[in-house]
């Protein structure tokens, strides 16, 4: 009787990693309460739920800084400023605290890896402001074909291309 021999198998996930089928479209747009306009914003396309899901956090604070920014900044120097009351609604720090909170971005990054869209939305006196995410299937390429060596020409089929006659058999005309 031989002793038993430990072998190791090679590992399950020793094929090629191929792309995800699926691509990411996160959009960015503003809606006037009416619902007759819709202005684009921004725009991206993730390839992967966590790149989307990155894209949605850096959005919501970059919108929140354009509907908030620094009173102090040079551009807003001679413009004319109100401090908004405390029932005023604030879209810029409902959209910093969705952005702080790891566990809204672990939501999203959930929602997005099986395969579900994510909304997230906030108003303010006169627009809505909503950040979306969905998935976009892709068409999966063919695999690259083989091509000819440099060195090896490729031939054409007997009988085509350029035919030529015979030196001694030319035709004076």
């Amino acid at each position: 009787m031989t002793p038993a021999v430990l072998t190791l198998a090679p590992p399950a996930s020793a094929r090629i990693p191929m792309r995800s089928p699926v691509a990411y479209r996160c959009e960015a747009s503003a809606h006037d309460l009416s619902g007759t306009r819709e202005v684009l914003l921004a725009t991206y396309r993730g390839r992967s739920p966590r790149l989307a899901a990155r894209w949605l956090r850096a959005e919501a604070l970059h919108l929140a800084w354009m509907l908030s920014p620094d009173p102090q900044a040079l551009y807003l120097r001679d413009a004319p400023l109100t401090t908004a009351g405390p029932g005023m609604p604030r879209p810029d720090a409902e959209l910093h605290a969705w952005a702080d909170s790891n566990q809204a971005y672990e939501h999203a990054l959930r929602a997005l890896a099986v395969g579900r869209a994510f909304v997230f939305t906030v108003a303010d006196y006169d627009a809505r402001y909503s950040l979306r995410v969905y998935p976009l299937p892709t068409r999966r390429l063919a695999p690259p074909q083989a091509s000819v060596p440099a060195r090896y020409p490729p031939r054409s089929p007997a009988g085509t291309g350029h035919r030529r006659t015979p030196r001694g058999r030319r035709s004076t005309r």
